[in-house]
């Protein structure tokens, strides 16, 4: 099992989400009550923030105002459950997460942890785009029901801790153990469907995969080369970058791996005679060697030495599949990113808080570079429709900044063109 959270802005727009996605299920709601709407539950969120406004606000503006938290378990480890499963499963989540401190570097601890416990959130389970894999959406208040802000140090760090415990109290595989392992078992399928192939094709390779039960999502440039692709196994999403040795199955290297491996298979495969040993005389060479020779054979000082650069750490990634027009839309996007883009649209106006959902879609189109898709999804909303002619990512751009970007370009998008009647 793993878990992943964070504070956000946008607390209307996320428990929306998580209680009124098609399939989706309310597992419990705490401090709240029940069987009330999406926005009834944030309401009463905001009304309690405005009951302690000046406790909250006193030294720093409490400017993200609620937790979003996903908690998912492996499909085998869940099979057969009841919501009261579910519901054990929750309630000991939030358990291990509100004991996890964490002091400062000044080795502070006070308000060290989360006090979700006392309040205000609502548990809702969801399903993958097949219906199989399950997993929980929680969205609390940042403050509990005594008005205290409940600590966002370390809040990422805290959810995988917690997670990791729950694991080893139920005897479940630990996260990270069971993500090499799902690596090592990509790779080596990847790895095998080249070993099978006569001449390395993308299409052939994208069958052999899913031959094996794999899916793939490839990613192209405009004039058609593979520039990436990923590889789904259940719920999960490895990049080419994590697969193999040395980064050996990205697009620049694999044909390079092929055509090795059906070397190596042929050097195998060749019959070796054995050689009767034979003694050969060979004259005495003399070793001496004066200086100036000696010189000749070292490196000269002008002869520059090889720089080996240490490898960078990749960002992590967040994976998203926007589905339109019966089409999936593969986005990949480093979670600095994904975070910067969430928290743009969170500023959005209220009468647009509706159609939040389809913004964060057009925007994270917008950065892969899906823009018809995006400019669709835009006019069905009643938008303005597609982005400003010179639209384009800017050469000092980072991804953080580009994520900004196309927030800010899908905000403009979603918004309704002003009508502008003729003079008669």
């Amino acid at each position: 099992m793993v878990a992943l959270a964070d504070v956000i802005t946008h607390g209307c727009n996320a428990v929306r989400y998580s209680v009124d996605k098609e399939k989706s299920e309310v597992v419990m709601v705490h401090c709240l009550p029940e069987n009330i709407t999406p926005s009834s539950m944030w309401d009463r969120m905001l009304i309690l923030q405005q009951k302690y406004r000046e406790k909250i606000n006193r030294y720093n503006h409490l400017y993200k105002t609620a937790i979003r938290i996903e908690v998912s378990p492996a499909k085998e480890e869940t099979e057969n459950w009841t919501m009261a499963d579910w519901q054990k499963l929750a309630d000991d989540f939030i358990r291990e997460f509100d004991a996890e401190v964490y002091l400062k570097n000044d080795g502070r601890k006070e308000n060290g942890h989360t006090n979700l416990a006392n309040s205000q959130y609502v548990v809702s389970l969801h399903r993958d785009s097949k219906g199989q894999i399950l997993h929980l959406h929680i969205n609390a208040n940042r403050i509990d029901m005594e008005g205290n802000t409940n600590n966002s140090y370390m809040i990422r760090k805290r959810a995988m801790t917690a997670a990791n415990k729950i694991n080893e109290q139920r005897g479940w595989i630990q996260s990270m153990k069971k993500r090499d392992w799902n690596i090592n078992e990509v790779t080596n399928a990847c790895i095998d469907a080249l070993k099978m192939m006569d001449s390395f094709d993308w299409n052939t390779y994208e069958a052999k995969l899913k031959a094996k039960g794999y899916g793939m999502n490839v990613k192209r440039s405009n004039d058609g080369k593979v520039v990436g692709y990923v590889v789904k196994k259940g719920n999960s999403f490895y990049k080419s970058t994590l697969l193999g040795h040395s980064r050996s199955l990205t697009p620049s290297r694999i044909k390079n791996t092929w055509v090795k491996l059906h070397q190596d298979k042929s050097v195998h495969t060749q019959t070796i005679a054995p050689k009767s040993m034979q003694t050969v005389s060979r004259p005495v060479v003399s070793v001496k060697m004066n200086t100036q020779q000696l010189r000749s054979q070292l490196p000269t000082r002008d002869e520059p030495l090889p720089i080996i650069e240490p490898e960078q750490k990749l960002p992590e990634m967040v994976h998203h599949e926007i589905e339109w027009n019966g089409r999936i839309h593969p986005v990949d996007i480093p979670i600095e990113a994904d975070k910067a883009l969430l928290d743009e649209l969170g500023t959005m106006e209220v009468d647009l808080c509706a159609t939040i959902v389809d913004a964060q879609k057009t925007a994270f189109l917008l950065f892969a570079n899906y823009l018809d898709a995006a400019t669709e999804i835009a006019e069905s909303c009643g938008g303005g429709g597609s982005p400003e002619s010179n639209w384009g990512r800017k050469d000092d751009e980072d991804d953080i900044e580009w994520a900004r970007h196309c927030a800010r370009q899908a905000r403009q998008m979603h918004q309704r063109p002003i009508r502008r009647s003729r003079g008669m």
